[in-house]
């Protein structure tokens, strides 16, 4: 809670919170907050590099500098320079990408996996005469004549979009140029001896990790990621929905900033791999229901509400310039199924990456992030079973008190000895905060030096915590040492949290082996996917029974696997049927009207006492 002279300032997406004294500037507070915002003048309004955008809150009247750089409609909109901004409320800020001096750090890819090839798009070689006096055939017309008599292809549907880049395309090189054909449609042209490439997406709550695919070699290509921008709207999916819901330009707006960040993402690697946009046949995205509704401007308001209904979950295949990305001119974009409520089609390719849906072996997928999807697969069990956990942003950094994603600075390791806390941070960089990592280890290394009891409460008279404003905390490192001249410091509050965050995910397990009839000794393998669990000590999770305790050998860290199981479905139309029985076959537990579901919730935000660890004197 916010002094009454003091105001909060939430930055996204870099998940940063902030409080200031009334009338601080945006920059001064992007400092605190250990946000390396450009700004090559200092601070004197001159340079125009540090633009933020107002989402909402009250500040100071736009001055002569805002208007230097930017134009009336960029105000109109809430843009302004970080420096010559006030606050007087609390304010929420978007941050741009190109404003910050450092990135985060974004893990989109996953373990390696032999991709099937099964060409969705034929790449036919063209080459025929240009037009004469005598021969006066249409540009479309000499180019199927073409296809025709080498590939003996006959009535191909060609849209007018594509017809457009024909032409000059063609005359451009000499009439030697590359068709790409779909099924029996003609959907781009590019230059001589050019292969289709395809467009894998994650699309995230959080992240959007992308990849540019040979669709004849499987090779990757160039592979990237950035902050989903519908953060700025909300960091959970009900937010979101929410704000969709408030009418057609409000869900246009909140569409079209996901669009806008894709169109940019896919440039970015475009020009990484050196090929052009239009030489980007095909894309496949996949995401949780909610980001599957948003994305292709379907109704959301049965969605945000119980029973939690999808509008539709079957897979779809959509034309990209009609959901508004810019690739191919008559490329498809595939979504593939969903399974229910908001385990969408990224499970699905979670499942599918991960082989879970063979059934040799009792395994358990757990996809940890912003909403958490678990799924059970064993011999004998006719379907698969998953579960949805809102585990909500805190392993993001979000509502923890230092707590940001992770970038330079962010503390992603904690040990506690007889001398203290032992930090590591991402670059070695000055801490500035705490990262989803960070968090878990803190918690787990407190917990094991019985500076937090089983409750999850901070003991008052143990050495090393203090009582902060907010009541008992523990310092991770002090203002002398750090990159904000603040202290570092794990809260009560924080330590909730991650309770809260923790106890759905254990619940939900619990649950679905409770309702397979697996007792957790029995599980074989437990996958653990998403980029929170990529970073993720193994043994901390265990620790604070965020995830069962099994022999090591039995866990799995497998990164981003609905980012490979995108790959494999943009790849393959084997893979796609394979996907729909996937979704077919898994059954859906919704946990909140499983019996006995809130008593466990609440149990589950305890931390397990036979796990308690000796402090470490080293």
């Amino acid at each position: 809670m916010t002094r009454p002279d003091h105001f909060e300032i939430d930055f996204e997406p870099v998940g940063k919170r902030v409080d200031v004294p009334a009338g601080s500037d945006l920059l001064d507070a992007a400092r605190q907050a250990g946000i390396g915002l450009a700004s090559v003048c200092g601070g004197e309004g001159t340079c125009g590099r540090c633009r933020v955008v107002i989402m909402n809150g009250k500040v100071s009247e736009p001055v002569d500098a805002d208007r230097r750089f930017l134009s009336q409609l960029e105000i109109n909109a809430g843009h302004r320079l970080a420096c010559r901004v006030h606050v007087h409320s609390d304010v929420k800020v978007h941050v741009p990408k190109a404003s910050l001096v450092t990135d985060q750090r974004l893990q989109v890819g996953g373990l390696a996996r032999a991709l099937t090839v099964e060409n969705t798009i034929k790449a036919c070689a063209v080459e025929t005469d240009p037009p004469t006096l005598r021969d006066l055939r249409s540009d479309l017309g000499r180019v199927t004549d073409a296809i025709e008599s080498a590939y003996g292809l006959r009535h191909l549907a060609v849209e007018p979009s594509v017809i457009r880049q024909l032409s000059p395309t063609a005359r451009t090189h000499n009439w030697n140029l590359t068709a790409f054909i779909h099924g029996r449609e003609i959907v781009g042209f590019a230059a001589p001896a050019r292969r289709p490439v395809g467009f894998a997406v994650d699309l995230g709550t959080t992240k959007i990790a992308g990849f540019l695919v040979d669709l004849e070699t499987g090779a990757e290509l160039a592979a990237g990621g950035v902050m989903n921008p519908q953060i700025s709207y909300g960091e959970d999916v009900i937010s979101r929905l929410v704000y969709a819901g408030r009418g057609p330009a409000a869900a246009a707006e909140i569409r079209g900033v996901v669009i806008e960040g894709l169109n940019g993402l896919v440039a970015t690697l475009c020009e990484q791999a050196g090929i052009e946009r239009t030489e980007v046949a095909e894309a496949c995205i996949v995401g949780n229901t909610a980001m599957h509704h948003l994305l292709l401007g379907l109704p959301t308001q049965q969605l945000s509400v119980a029973p939690f209904v999808a509008a539709a979950s079957d897979a779809v295949d959509v034309r990209a310039r009609d959901l508004g990305l810019e690739l191919a001119p008559g490329a498809y974009v595939h979504v593939p199924p969903c399974i229910g409520g908001f385990v969408g089609a990224d499970h699905v390719a979670m499942i599918l990456a991960s082989d879970l849906d063979k059934g040799d072996r009792v395994a358990v997928g757990v996809d940890i992030g912003t909403n958490t999807e678990i799924a059970l697969c064993k011999p004998g069990l006719a379907y698969l079973t998953s579960a949805s956990c809102a585990s909500g942003p805190a392993f993001e950094g979000a509502h923890i008190r230092d707590g940001m994603r992770a970038a330079s600075g962010a503390i992603e390791a904690v040990r506690i000895t007889a001398d203290g806390p032992q930090i590591k941070t991402i670059g070695d960089a000055p801490a500035v905060g705490i990262c989803g990592s960070g968090i878990v280890d803190a918690i787990a290394a407190l917990h094991g030096a019985g500076l937090l009891n089983d409750r999850g409460r901070l003991q008052k008279d143990a050495p090393g915590l203090r009582m902060g404003t907010q009541g008992p905390e523990y310092p991770l490192a002090l203002a002398p040492n750090t990159g904000t001249g603040r202290d570092v410091v794990i809260t009560q509050s924080d330590v909730n949290e991650i309770q809260l965050a923790k106890g759905a995910i254990q619940a939900g397990l619990e649950i679905l082996l409770e309702s397979t009839g697996t007792p957790a000794e029995a599980v074989d393998e437990m996958i653990v996917a998403g980029a929170f669990g990529s970073f993720l000590n193994l043994e901390s999770a265990l620790d604070i029974g965020l995830l069962p305790r099994l022999p090591r050998a039995r866990y799995a860290q497998v990164g981003n696997a609905a980012g490979v199981g995108a790959k494999a479905l943009l790849l393959s139309l084997k893979e796609r049927t394979r996907a729909q029985k996937i979704a077919s076959r898994t059954s859906y537990i919704e946990l909140t009207t499983y019996p006995g579901f809130q008593k466990r919730f609440a149990l589950s935000m305890w931390f397990p006492a036979a796990h308690r660890r000796v402090r470490e004197d080293a």
